[in-house]
């Protein structure tokens, strides 16, 4: 798929509002963590933005599905992905308690 060539009513249709895309990220020796912490308008009982129409003026970290694809912040089973040769998906788990440490220290208590 290419953002580029798809309308974004095309994109939103693919999206199955797991709520990833809506966590903070943590970038570390050039892998993309996804944290659990959530964005302040993401309601976690319907995974939807509250402020979805306005998004980007309230988060100005919000990303579009382009600049996310770019970035490396969508999961290995986000829908925005499939089929996008030489993707390299953040990472949901690991088992490094170095990592861990360094989301906590860098994002809090609650982010990991």
């Amino acid at each position: 798929m290419n953002p580029k060539k798809l309308a974004i009513e095309v994109w939103e249709a693919l999206c199955t509002k797991c709520g990833k895309c809506c966590t903070e990220k943590v970038e570390i020796d050039g892998t993309i963590y996804i944290s659990k912490k959530y964005c302040r308008f993401l309601d976690q009982t319907t995974m939807e933005c509250e402020v979805y129409e306005n998004r980007f003026e309230a988060e100005p970290g919000c990303a579009t599905v382009d600049k996310g694809l770019k970035m490396g912040i969508f999961p290995a089973d986000c829908p925005y992905v499939e089929g996008i040769e030489g993707y390299v998906p953040a990472r949901e788990e690991w088992d490094d308690p170095l990592i861990t440490e360094a989301i906590r220290d860098i994002l809090g208590e609650d982010s990991v």
